[in-house]
């Protein structure tokens, strides 16, 4: 009975059910399924764990605009989760900044959810306790490596990506040696997160091409000269 009037509350607020009733009928079950239609979640009037979800948790994601108490509320609680389960390191702060969206991408995958950064029904609803999925995008050759395995040639990429345009910078002068360049480069995969958090720009909803992800990691590689004399303007 708490449940039932519990979802009708919320259906009521959210202005899906006119009457509260304390009563799973017709009306309510319509109400659902006018809900689920809404969030594109499937419409059947059951309320399992993804509609628990989308309706008792907001989407959040990375450079949202209007960040109300609600959603600062969810942000702590995604980062609780995320932190309690080893994913954040981070003690929970009420940002949803590029540390915590790399959390929840690393999270995603570890569970076999679009790994978009986007915490909506389905990322929630695993969050807080739907864990039966595995991650099936890392291929069967792969799946007994850590997931810290899996970061590690993450980073491996990235620093790929950089020293190529080192390699490859119009900037007049000579290139570097290798340990140097290797060096620069591992260093400079630290400095690109906080740099692109700092840029303004809206992400696409999906990435059809996985490999633009690391686009500024080699445009970071071209300019390396620069970046390091500011760095180092900044510092003195």
């Amino acid at each position: 009975m708490d449940a039932i009037n519990e979802l009708q509350t919320i259906l009521h607020s959210q202005g899906f059910l006119a009457n509260v009733t304390g009563k799973f009928d017709l009306e309510t079950e319509e109400a659902v399924k006018e809900f689920q239609r809404k969030n594109h979640l499937y419409v059947d009037g059951v309320v399992g764990a993804l509609t628990w979800a989308c309706l008792c948790y907001p989407t959040i994601y990375r450079g949202i605009k209007i960040l109300t108490p609600k959603l600062q509320e969810s942000v702590k609680e995604l980062q609780n989760i995320l932190h309690h389960e080893g994913f954040l390191k981070k003690e929970p702060y009420g940002v949803f900044d590029w540390q915590t969206e790399k959390a929840v991408k690393h999270f995603q995958r570890s569970y076999g959810l679009k790994d978009d950064g986007i915490v909506g029904a389905a990322t929630w609803a695993v969050l807080l306790g739907m864990r039966q999925k595995k991650d099936a995008r890392v291929p069967k050759n792969f799946s007994f490596l850590p997931l810290s395995v899996l970061s590690i040639w993450k980073q491996l990429l990235m620093l790929c990506f950089i020293i190529l345009g080192i390699y490859n910078s119009p900037i007049a002068g000579p290139d570097p040696q290798f340990n140097k360049a290797l060096v620069t480069g591992y260093a400079l995969t630290y400095i690109v997160p906080f740099m692109l958090d700092c840029i303004p720009f809206k992400q696409a909803s999906e990435q059809k091409l996985p490999l633009f992800e690391y686009a500024p990691y080699v445009l970071t590689g071209i300019f390396w000269k620069p970046i390091l004399n500011f760095i180092e303007q900044l510092v003195n």
